[in-house]
């Protein structure tokens, strides 16, 4: 039985030691020696960023769009607001896209401060004239689109 598992234990040493030696040799490389088709730069991360944006704008590419929104929550604050603001407008109103209309009050709600964890108890009383005009534009185009009910704008304290 020992002669067996030492036997084992042999094959099993000299298999690990001809992979060893198989593997490539990591050596450095010039600039020159990359191949740069492989290589992704920061212009091609921003031609694929104005790629989406394009898309959102000409077609209304749900797909963009939804990519560009999820990017957008892992920005700063003004860029999560104001740009969800620029891009859920141009979906809801060229395009119909019914979760645009919800992202784009959301985002006018969290740049004024007002929790909208629940659309029937969103409390707009307290905003600054201009905005909570503008919000309320926009729960009147969301009523016109069939997006809410009136019961829904009704309950919202203005």
């Amino acid at each position: 039985m020992n002669k067996v598992l030492s036997l084992v234990f042999l094959c099993c040493v000299f298999a690990c030691q001809q992979k060893a030696e198989k593997l490539p040799v990591q050596k450095e490389q010039n600039l020159e020696e990359i191949d740069q088709e492989d290589v992704t730069t920061i212009s091609s991360i921003t031609t694929d960023y104005d790629t989406l944006i394009n898309r959102v704008k000409k077609r209304g590419d749900v797909d963009a769009y939804d990519e560009l929104f999820y990017s957008f929550q892992d920005c700063c604050f003004s860029a999560r607001t104001d740009s969800v603001m620029v891009y859920a407008k141009i979906m809801a109103e060229k395009f119909n896209y019914d979760r645009a209309y919800y992202h784009y009050y959301d985002a006018v709600l969290e740049k004024n401060g007002i929790d909208y964890s629940s659309f029937p108890q969103i409390d707009i009383s307290k905003m600054k004239k201009p905005e909570k005009q503008k919000l309320e534009n926009w729960f009147k185009f969301m009523l016109e689109r069939k997006q809410i009910k009136q019961e829904t704008l009704d309950s919202i304290k203005k």
